[in-house]
């Protein structure tokens, strides 16, 4: 029995030192992009630095207590400078919608390439009634089902087709003007990985934004993420006056790769606080509901467009929960 206990302190104290030790590795992802790589698990670091302090605490004693205390408090205070901001932005209450100009309501959603059930997308879409879809991991098999569906109340639409990350699409009840810049591949035997579609939108007092969606690659390898943030910064940059870009980056926003992108072209990350991933997770043989832990989804903005509010939308049978947000564009100043 005794040995037994010795085996449950060493793990005991060995999760906790560990977990701390983490933590303050993902602090310093800034200078080592691998160490990057932890801060898309801080939502679990920041609990496992918490309680791990308690471990080290009642387990230790005498000078190793205090070291130990040390190493996985400063975890905690690392991962706490991250998620609490995090947290208390989210609560804030966002702007009263306008009487003076329109609002328009928007949904983002990554299908999921193995869900075939266009239904319950439709009937998530149905019950926000979104004036504007951003789709991602929509090929061919979810369009020939979701695309006559979506025609009759969504008759302007774009869809991109290439690489894996390249299956896109843009809905709207609201007439656009495509940019053509390249970046949106019509060819689904292309290599290209990724691409994005960028639609201008007029509306009828004059009221001017432009929507962008992409579908980013996992940050793994860290130097294809990186070129692609470089490429979509490049078309970014070319976007002037009110912009929303809204899509799926398979990253956490506390990783430094996301928050560099997102302050370097001076966005403002409305999704705080929402999980959105993985709603579903292949395990012992088959595909089973899970509970999402990842903020893959994202909604950025800037340049006069305001968010009044911001959610999850109703379940599909995706991996991910669609966000749907209502928004509408400040007039410019002077």
């Amino acid at each position: 029995m005794s040995s037994i206990i010795k085996l449950l302190r060493l793990g005991l104290l060995s999760g906790a030192l560990g977990g701390g030790a983490i933590a303050i590795l993902a602090f310093f992802g800034f200078a080592v992009p691998a160490f990057d790589l932890f801060n898309h698990g801080q939502i679990f670091l920041l609990p496992a630095s918490l309680l791990g302090v308690f471990i080290v605490a009642i387990l230790l004693r005498g000078r190793r207590r205090l070291v130990a205390v040390g190493i996985v408090g400063l975890g905690l205070a690392a991962s706490a400078s991250i998620l609490v901001p995090e947290y208390l932005a989210g609560v804030q209450q966002r702007p009263t919608e306008p009487r003076d100009r329109p609002v328009i309501t928007m949904m983002t959603h990554n299908l999921f390439g193995l869900n075939y059930n266009m239904k319950e997308v439709l009937a998530a879409i149905l019950a926000d009634k979104p004036d504007i879809i951003v789709l991602q991991e929509y090929f061919g098999e979810q369009a020939s089902d979701l695309d006559p569906l979506l025609k009759p109340a969504y008759p302007y639409s774009v869809r991109c087709r290439g690489g894996k990350r390249a299956n896109i699409a843009l809905y709207s009840k609201l007439k656009f003007e495509q940019v053509l810049d390249g970046n949106c591949p019509d060819n689904a035997y292309v290599t290209r990985r990724t691409a994005h579609i960028t639609a201008k939108f007029t509306l009828k007092d004059g009221t001017a934004f432009t929507v962008m969606t992409t579908h980013m690659d996992w940050p793994l390898p860290i130097a294809r993420q990186h070129d692609e943030l470089d490429r979509l910064s490049a078309a970014v940059e070319l976007v002037k006056g009110p912009l929303v870009l809204a899509g799926d980056f398979n990253s956490a926003p506390w990783a430094y790769a996301l928050r560099g992108f997102i302050e370097g072209n001076g966005f403002t990350r409305q999704t705080l606080n929402l999980v959105t991933y993985p709603m579903r997770w292949y395990y012992f043989g088959a595909w089973r509901d899970t509970i999402p832990f990842l903020p893959l989804d994202q909604v950025l903005t800037r340049n006069g467009i305001v968010v009044h509010s911001l959610k999850a939308g109703q379940r599909t049978a995706s991996d991910h929960l669609p966000v749907v947000f209502r928004f509408s564009v400040q007039a410019p100043a002077g």
